[in-house]
């Protein structure tokens, strides 16, 4: 069974999937060079079918998802479009045939977030989202004129009278869900039929539900039989679009209820109203976090949008900062804010710590939720999967697996929407098709690299072009992880670049800037390199055999980088945050070469640990071909560069060796 995922939304992405297993999976702002990139194209499906060796007339069945209110953009792939509903599918719809029943136009339920959005006059308050809208969807004028076909994409699938409610996170703890866990046609209810017309061939397909997908990315990819399930992200809470509380048993993902949690969107407003650009605001907001302290806390806010809005009468964001700037007031704060150049100061830091605590707490008391859930249910389970944007919350992650029900807690690396096309395709395959959940094929999905882009040797045209004023050499893995460690020893910034490229946003050292965590200098340096602000952290590479004695309070197996840990030893400075944590990742011999690299790193220096940081300019996609990589070492700050074994520096540069290792294998 082959089967063509695709997201069309923000971080849109293909996976194609054949009996399974992921054969290719492509992420679309790794091919367009635009952050966060909307919509896919024909080239893009070209390069992912492809990959996977397949043809389209091949394609069994499409599994077809976006963002909430974003539209599927057809107009943009050559020889394509979608039908609603259609012939020769193998799982029959409620929702469809309840819309039926109805008698509903399909089109009158369906959104067109983008088009509305931009063919509307904009507010003084949604212009810097607008703005980021049109960084990620360069097409948008194309789109706001009619010059792009589209077809809207369905938001709302099944509802339970459960959850008409809006109950508090303590109130849904004391409610019993089994009806709505064993309501069939509820469980089967988060997709509609579509047919895909490409290249000549009549492929059936399925809309799928957002947070199912997010939330069949994880399980499916876990390898638990079990586990409880909880999607969060910057949806919109009142339209139970934010998340899904859910538990994942065998081959089924079956829906609790929303939670209404609304971090997402909450945790991405407090960081534009601090300064930050509305495209990575979340990121900068929890590495900012650590440099103040929760002075602004309250237990109000802790909890889900009727909670918050039941507590304080009015719209939780619009309180909370209200809130924050009345008691800065009133404690003498300079309300300077709203700047770039102003985020470090004390309001600004301040706010971030509170608003990290209160993200902490509410995760933390939604997933107690989850666990009297699934107790009162009879499917008490120690395992948790997390999936969407706010699962990339490293510092909220941690706190749950210190202090919450759950002692196995699993993400994967692409939890962000970059993952949905993912977990449509295995949502297709397992829930709905009724197919088991392999474990060596989920084994094999777990890994991170799963790019399309295999980079086994150094392109030839890329050697060539280096020659004439670099050195160039060649070597074997093994070789180059030795030299490798001998250039971080000697303080050098390291491209690395190996193998098929990491799915996600985080470098997982396929496509890594590596630097010498002993050296507290290499912090500045690696910012001036990347042209990020001086002040944001960089994460360890470690071992993952080693970890426990370099890292505490946190899972001992980490690979993605999506939990922060507390640094035991003052050894490496360049990794450790100020308050004494880094966001780590676990290496061992799944992850590469960079696992003899490290391994010989520390040999030399006694510390198993490197800094990693995602090889990338400043607003850019992490690279994902060699030539892209060559390109940003030529713009200066990296020292030298590794492509798939070979070593490229320049000449200046070699002439400039001093330390003896370093020395002993020029």
């Amino acid at each position: 069974m082959n089967i063509l995922g695709l997201h069309f939304g923000h971080d849109a992405s293909i996976t194609v999937l054949i009996d399974g297993r992921i054969a290719a999976h492509l992420l679309r702002e790794r091919i367009s060079r635009v952050k966060q990139s909307v919509a896919l194209t024909r080239s893009d499906i070209d390069r992912a079918l492809a990959a996977a060796n397949l043809k389209p007339a091949e394609i069994d069945l499409c599994a077809i998802t976006s963002t909430q209110d974003c539209e599927i953009m057809v107009g943009l792939v050559e020889d394509f479009s979608i039908d609603y509903g259609g012939e020769g599918h193998p799982v029959a719809s409620p929702v469809a045939e309840l819309i039926e029943q109805q008698k509903i136009d399909i089109g009158s339920v369906t959104t067109k977030g983008l088009t509305d959005f931009f063919g509307s006059a904009i507010s003084k308050e949604q212009e810097i989202f607008a703005e980021r809208w049109r960084r990620i969807f360069p097409q948008w004028q194309d789109l706001a004129e009619g010059r792009i076909e589209t077809i809207g994409w369905l938001d709302s699938y099944i509802t339970h009278p459960l959850w008409n409610k809006a109950p508090t996170l303590a109130e849904m703890a004391g409610t019993d869900y089994r009806p709505v866990l064993a309501a069939d046609q509820v469980q089967r209810g988060f997709h509609y039929p579509v047919t895909v017309h490409l290249s000549g061939h009549r492929i059936p397909g399925y809309f799928i539900d957002h947070h199912i997908c997010h939330g069949a990315s994880s399980f499916y990819r876990s390898g638990h039989e079990a586990a409880g399930i909880i999607t969060h992200d910057g949806g919109d809470p009142t339209r139970n679009l934010s998340g899904y509380m859910m538990v994942g048993r065998g081959h089924e993902v079956r829906v609790i209820a929303p939670h209404q949690l609304g971090l997402g969107g909450f945790y991405r407003s407090t960081g534009v109203s601090l300064g930050f650009d509305a495209i990575g605001a979340e990121g900068k907001l929890m590495g900012l976090s650590s440099y103040g302290r929760p002075r602004f806390f309250e237990p109000s806010f802790v909890g889900n949008v009727p909670g918050v809005q039941g507590r304080l009468k009015s719209d939780p964001f619009q309180a909370w900062f209200g809130h924050c700037l009345g008691l800065a007031k009133s404690r003498g704060y300079e309300l300077a804010y709203g700047r770039k150049d102003l985020v470090t100061e004390a309001l600004s830091i301040d706010i971030a710590a509170s608003t990290q605590k209160i993200f902490g707490e509410s995760l933390l008391q939604a997933a107690l939720s989850l666990d009297a859930i699934l107790r009162r249910a009879g499917m008490a389970t120690e395992k948790l999967c997390l999936s969407g944007g706010a699962a990339l919350n490293c510092p909220a992650n941690s706190k749950l697996y210190c202090e919450g029900p759950f002692t196995n807690l699993f993400i994967e690396p692409n939890c962000d929407d970059g993952g949905l096309s993912t977990g449509a395709a295995l949502y297709l395959h397992h829930h709905l098709l009724g197919n088991a959940v392999d474990e060596t094929a989920a084994a094999a999905n777990r890994s991170p690299y799963q790019g399309i882009t295999d980079i086994t040797e150094a392109p030839r045209a890329l050697v060539d072009m280096a020659a004439a004023d670099h050195t160039v050499a060649p070597m074997g893995m093994g070789q180059a992880a030795e030299r490798a460690a001998d250039d971080l020893a000697d303080d050098k910034l390291v491209a690395w670049v190996e193998g098929a490229s990491e799915v996600g946003p985080r470098a997982l050292c396929h496509r890594s800037l590596l630097a010498n965590p002993l050296s507290a200098d290499a912090w500045p340096r690696t910012n001036t390199a990347k042209g990020r602000e001086q002040w944001r952290p960089f994460a360890p590479a470690v071992l993952q055999d080693q970890c426990t004695d370099w890292f505490a309070d946190c899972p001992a197996d980490s690979p993605y980088m999506l939990f922060t840990a507390r640094v035991r030893s003052r050894q490496v400075p360049a990794i450790t945050h100020v308050d004494g944590s880094a966001r780590i990742q676990t290496v061992d011999a799944s992850s590469g070469a960079i696992h003899p690299l490290i391994s010989a790193f520390a040999r030399k220096t006694g510390v198993p640990v490197v800094l990693n940081t995602s090889l990338n300019g400043p607003g850019e996609p992490i690279v994902e071909t060699a030539e892209e990589a060559m390109a940003l070492f030529e713009k200066g700050g990296i020292d030298v560069v590794y492509v798939a074994g070979t070593r490229i520096a320049r000449q200046s540069d070699e002439a400039a060796i001093s330390s003896p290792a370093a020395k002993a294998t020029a």
